[in-house]
Parts: C-alpha cells; structure tokens; sequence
C-alpha cells in the first residue's frame, strides 16, 4: 500500500502486531517520499527506532480507522519544502486523505490520530535545498489530526508545536540547536501570507 497509494517507500526491520491490546509495533522504521522536486535525503520524511500505534485500526472492509496514539522515539523527522505550502509532509498528508478502503474502491478511508507522542527526536526543516533548522526535542506532544482537515490544516497542527519547541529552546540557549534565523523567518512570513 505505501509504495502505490501514498507514492512513498515504507521499510520496517521488524513488525509485531498485538491484537489484545490493539497495538502494533514497528521497529528501525524508515519513511521516504517520493517527490522529484527533493533531493533523496529531503525525501527521507520519517527515521524512528520505534514507531508505536495503538486504536481501533484493525476493522478490515471498515471505512474508518481511529488511532488513539501514535509513539515514535529514536527517531529524525525531516519537513523540506520546495514550494510555497509545499513539502514532502504536505505531499504525504495529501496522500493519506486519498487513501481509498481498498485499491478497486472509490471510498475514502476515514482517518484520526488523537495523539502523537515523538520522543528523543530530532526534527529537521529544510526549504528549496537549504537547511533552515535542526532541532532536538526530548519529547513533543500532538493532538487530533485527521483526514476531514486538509493537508495545510494538518500541516499546521504538526508544526507549529515544533515551531514552539524551537522558540523556547532559543530562549533557555540551547547549544544543540541550528536555526538560520533569517531564513526561518522568510520562511514563516512566505506561508503565513500563501493562507
């Protein structure tokens, strides 16, 4: 499914699915898009040691799945842009909200995530090739995303958590962080003034 409904790569080292508990692990897990205006490692979207979902995910024919957490730790989180209001995350997002219940069907699939929990993650953001920020983040919490909202909708709901972290990491003089700051600004004003 990942390879011909999102247009992206999927790799997982190794899958365990706990049917008591609703849960599914995958580890060393390795998400790449497949957009041909990035370069592969802008394409590289997701690397995680562990990436943990658990809800009402199994319902097979169901239109509908429902995650009420997804973990992630270990892991690199890398959002480039080549666009305005369009980056490899925004390319998947779209993807997602296409995603049919089965490939010869014309019903959309209904998806929500009511929590995401990224721990020890780096979050890397680049736009048109140049890197703009790198930052890591010991644990970042997200809420309600889902396929009713749209990519850009999405997009925001992820990022201006990070965006945040990023502020407040400036302000304690974290020493780990890499922010061009001039650029991240160009940046900011850029897609604030596409919406």
């Amino acid at each position: 499914m990942a390879s011909e409904q999102l247009n992206a790569d999927l790799e997982v080292e190794e899958l365990e699915v706990n049917s008591l508990t609703d849960g599914l692990t995958a580890n060393n897990v390795r998400f790449a898009t497949r957009v041909d205006a990035l370069s592969e490692p802008e394409n590289q979207l997701l690397l995680a040691k562990q990436l943990v979902l658990t809800g009402d995910w199994q319902a097979l024919g169901s239109s509908r799945v429902d995650i009420s957490k997804v973990s992630m730790s270990g892991a690199q989180l890398t959002v480039a842009y080549y666009g305005t209001g369009r980056s490899n995350l925004h390319e998947f997002l779209k993807q997602m909200n296409s995603v049919k219940v089965q490939k010869v069907s014309s019903v959309p699939l209904n998806w929500r995530v009511d929590e995401w929990l990224m721990e020890d993650v780096t979050i890397n953001l680049f736009d048109k090739g140049e890197p703009i920020l790198s930052v890591h983040v010991r644990e970042l919490e997200l809420t309600d995303l889902q396929s009713m909202q749209s990519a850009d909708a999405q997009v925001k709901e992820l990022l201006w958590p990070i965006l945040e972290q990023v502020a407040e990491q400036v302000r304690d003089g974290n020493p780990n962080l890499q922010v061009d700051s001039m650029a991240l600004s160009r940046f900011l004003l850029r897609e604030a003034m596409a919406f």
